[in-house]
């Protein structure tokens, strides 16, 4: 039986990750001063960067679910019989209600996931999912093994102002913390309902680098780890990677897998491009 999966931009992926299956993309659109991209189609990261780091006036679409119907049609063409679809938590889009009325235009056999993460957190639950697939689990273990891969991983991101996820809509729980930022830096995370939701707050960068150290550490529990690091603008790289060099510093046999991405351009005009954060996966 032929397989796929099916993904979309908001999810990035571990670059230690590799499938033999095929793996379509929803792209979904970018908006800088009005100007429309599609994420990684028409718009590389790198030159999303480029122009998004000089405006506060981003914002993203879901794609039209003509274009998410034809990535259907065109697995159903090439023979595919069962899909895996693994997209961004519904409560921060309206994707959701686009994509369930295109299920029944195909003959394909879709199990879908709401995978209540993105960017990293998300390519981490998605790398470990498709793995199973790919393995030959069926949708139903697939029901049964989702909850414990999601437990298994935490995401960890910061930015350094709230107003874009404010005016994005996308505050969720951390709406406590506007008004208390004042030389204050949140540390966040997508909850298990898929809400932004926050984790702490502390004063000055060096803090929320040591207290997301911290917090992999409890998490980690001893245990062996993935760790995959990312960051929006060139300046939240080294951020990023600080975070790296003090896990290994404390927990270097215990990390199995390191990966280093950039956040796609469709987090990051949600989170605004100043963000960095990290993602374990606990074995």
């Amino acid at each position: 039986m032929k397989r796929a999966v099916v993904i979309d931009s908001l999810a990035d992926i571990p670059p230690y990750f590799e499938t033999s299956l095929p793996v379509k993309v929803v792209h979904f659109r970018v908006y800088i001063d009005d100007k429309e991209y599609l994420d990684g189609k028409t718009i590389s990261k790198e030159e999303y960067y480029e122009i998004a780091s000089k405006t506060m006036n981003l914002r993203t679409s879901y794609p039209p679910p003509e274009e998410t119907l034809n990535i259907y049609r065109e697995l159903e063409e090439e023979g595919v019989e069962e899909v895996l679809a693994l997209h961004l938590p519904e409560k921060m889009s309206g994707f959701w209600q686009s994509f369930r009325r295109i299920l029944d235009k195909v003959k394909l056999k879709i199990k879908a996931f709401d995978v209540r993460s993105v960017s990293v957190g998300a390519g981490i639950v998605n790398s470990k999912m498709i793995e199973l697939f790919e393995n030959g689990a069926s949708f139903e273990e697939l029901e049964k093994k989702f909850w414990e891969i999601r437990r298994r991983m935490l995401l960890q991101f910061s930015v350094s102002s709230l107003r874009f996820l404010i005016n994005n809509g996308r505050i969720g729980k951390a709406r406590g913390l506007i008004g208390t930022l004042m030389n204050i830096l949140p540390i966040l995370t997508v909850d298990g309902e898929g809400e932004v939701s926050p984790l702490g707050k502390v004063r000055g960068r060096k803090r929320v680098i040591d207290k997301m150290v911290k917090n992999i550490i409890d998490f980690a529990n001893g245990r062996k780890i993935e760790l995959l690091v990312g960051w929006g603008t060139d300046d939240m790289k080294e951020r990023a990677m600080s975070i790296k060099e003090k896990i290994f510093e404390v927990l270097g046999d215990k990390v199995v897998k390191f990966g280093e991405i950039r956040v796609s351009p469709t987090v990051a005009s949600h989170t605004g491009p100043n963000v960095f954060g990290c993602s374990i996966y606990v074995l």
